[in-house]
């Protein structure tokens, strides 16, 4: 007869990793922390009081834009003295900007009756400063008319305009608007979007409209 198998010896369970636990935790950490700040960056829930960001008070050195699309002219600092301007940075490659862009066309529709109010929408590449300005052209102009949207657009051509406006906020970002006072002096500043922030910016231009020069 065949003897019956002897039954394995248990054996003693494998030992668990005491690093393990930590390493998921350090994982979990970096990828909340990560999405945490994707959110803030890209999908504000909340956004700093624009009157009191980095910047304000101070007025913008340098602004240089070029046109880009529709009838937008050349336009400099001693253009717009004695305007009130809202200097937008965006981008056709960044979801947050094109959630924004129906808002600074209707604020540029809603002010056009004032000929004190300057809109300057600038299309920005994405990775930073590029010498391409026909794909940037007709990146923005096809974006312009799938949304049917008709806003004049600039391009910052040797990027000193968004230079001179980042050393001032002291923040990256995209989109980032400032509004200047007839003066050229920052008065508002928002960086990223949330829905209804459009409101704050028609609020804030009204009232630089109506004080004296």
């Amino acid at each position: 007869m065949t003897p019956l198998s002897q039954p394995d010896e248990a054996k003693p369970p494998k030992a668990d990793n005491p690093l393990k636990p930590l390493l998921i935790l350090v994982v979990v950490t970096v990828v909340a922390a990560a999405a945490y700040w994707l959110v803030q960056r890209f999908f504000p829930l909340v956004m700093p009081e624009p009157t009191v960001h980095a910047g304000v008070g101070e007025p913008l050195s340098y602004l240089e834009l070029s046109p880009l699309t529709g009838d937008a002219p050349p336009t400099s600092l001693a253009d717009i003295k004695n305007h009130v301007t809202l200097l937008n940075f965006w981008g056709t490659w960044c979801p947050p900007c094109r959630n924004e862009l129906p808002h600074i066309a209707q604020l540029r529709q809603r002010f056009a009756g004032q000929e004190a109010f300057r809109l300057l929408a600038v299309s920005c590449p994405a990775g930073g400063q590029s010498n391409d300005v026909q794909s940037l052209q007709e990146e923005t102009a096809a974006l312009l008319k799938r949304l049917e949207f008709r806003l004049p657009t600039y391009y910052d051509p040797d990027g000193g305009t968004e230079f001179s406006v980042r050393k001032l906020i002291a923040e990256q970002g995209y989109p980032t608007t400032i509004l200047l006072d007839r003066r050229g002096v920052i008065r508002a500043v928002w960086v990223g979007y949330r829905p209804g922030v459009e409101t704050e910016m028609e609020r804030y231009i009204s009232q630089l409209l109506e004080e004296k020069k």
